[in-house]
């Protein structure tokens, strides 16, 4: 019996559409968990900005007060975060005591906590109402709570470094007081000078621009990761079509 003579056959399985989908679908899911985590570590952040006080006699500390600043953060559960930020490049200057006047709102703030998620080696105390350096400079300034370094001045807010405070307290309500002035916070910093021999003190300004929300940081890399993925989606589907 003789064989018969197959004829080959070749034949070709599109595969590329099928590809584009399932990176697709990949891609939805990535975009999806971002969000989210986003979702969960986002809060309600407000940037505050510090000022110098009218009457100071130093005239080394009056150039760096824009160099310092501070962010209040909703924690939830009537849990309000204030981070105060010493962002000078000077190796020996430092926020030596952070000091808070509610004025005539004594139940804007309680429960003070210190050294909450600090950035770098700061070690902070609560001094309770210890008095600000120039307060006497502003107007019916009452310290209501406060905190300053503890021992050495290697604890204090060094450049790049960050004080977390914590209060019991309503978050919009502590932004509308900042914003409208009633609450105020006070720096006291130190190592200023040539020789780092002098110190000065700054107070919190008054800002409308203060009440706008600040992204958090998770909030941010969800949108970016949505446009890069939206990008990626447009090249792939475009490579999938020339393919077919």
């Amino acid at each position: 019996m003789k064989g018969k003579n197959l004829l080959p056959v070749n034949l070709k399985i599109k595969v590329s559409t099928m590809k584009f989908q399932l990176n697709l679908v990949k891609s939805i899911l990535a975009v999806a968990g971002v969000a989210a985590v986003s979702a969960l570590s986002a809060a309600p952040a407000s940037a505050f900005s510090f000022g110098n006080i009218a009457g100071s006699d130093n005239q080394y500390g009056d150039a760096y007060f824009k160099d310092f600043s501070f962010d209040v953060t909703d924690g939830g559960a009537d849990n309000v975060i204030f981070k105060i930020a010493n962002n000078t490049s000077a190796a020996g200057m430092f926020i030596g005591g952070v000091y808070f006047d509610t004025g005539s709102n004594s139940n804007l703030l309680s429960a003070f906590g210190v050294d909450v998620g600090n950035t770098g080696t700061v070690n902070f105390e609560d001094s309770g109402t210890a008095n600000m350096a120039q307060s006497g400079n502003l107007s019916a300034w009452s310290t209501d709570f406060s905190a300053t370094k503890k021992g050495a001045a290697s604890n204090g807010v060094h450049g790049g470094e960050v004080l977390g405070l914590s209060f019991t307290g309503n978050y919009n309500n502590v932004v509308s007081a900042l914003n409208a002035g009633t609450l105020r916070l006070g720096l006291h910093v130190q190592g200023i000078g040539p020789k780092a021999e002098y110190s000065d003190s700054f107070v919190s300004t008054i800002s409308a621009a203060n009440t706008e929300a600040t992204p958090e940081p998770l909030t941010m890399l969800a949108a970016g990761a949505a446009v890069g993925f939206g990008t990626m989606f447009k090249k792939q589907r475009a490579r999938a079509q020339k393919a077919e």
